[in-house]
């Protein structure tokens, strides 16, 4: 009996990520939160709050690109390595 109640809380939590997915991809999407939060239960308050945590991620995402990549060109765009990759 536990194991069921167990499952039922992952399948709960797992339904709600994809519904929380979806939410994310429809506001990508450039539809009215009005029509987000309807269609898929969420409040006002929690489409907005998904708007405002996908732009933090945005962010986050873009500056350790553009930070990796700056990195990396000093590393790759040296001497010593093309040296080491020469035989490759």
């Amino acid at each position: 009996m536990q194991e069921f109640v167990i499952q039922a809380k992952t399948l709960r939590e797992a339904w709600e990520q994809g519904l929380t997915q979806v939410a994310v991809n429809m506001l990508h999407e450039g539809i009215d939160i009005n029509l987000v939060a309807k269609l898929t239960g969420f409040t006002i308050e929690q489409v907005k709050d998904l708007q405002i945590y996908d732009l933090d991620d945005f962010y986050i995402v873009k500056d350790f690109m553009e930070l990796s990549e700056s990195l990396l060109s000093k590393v790759w765009l040296n001497l010593e390595e093309d040296e080491a990759w020469k035989d490759l």
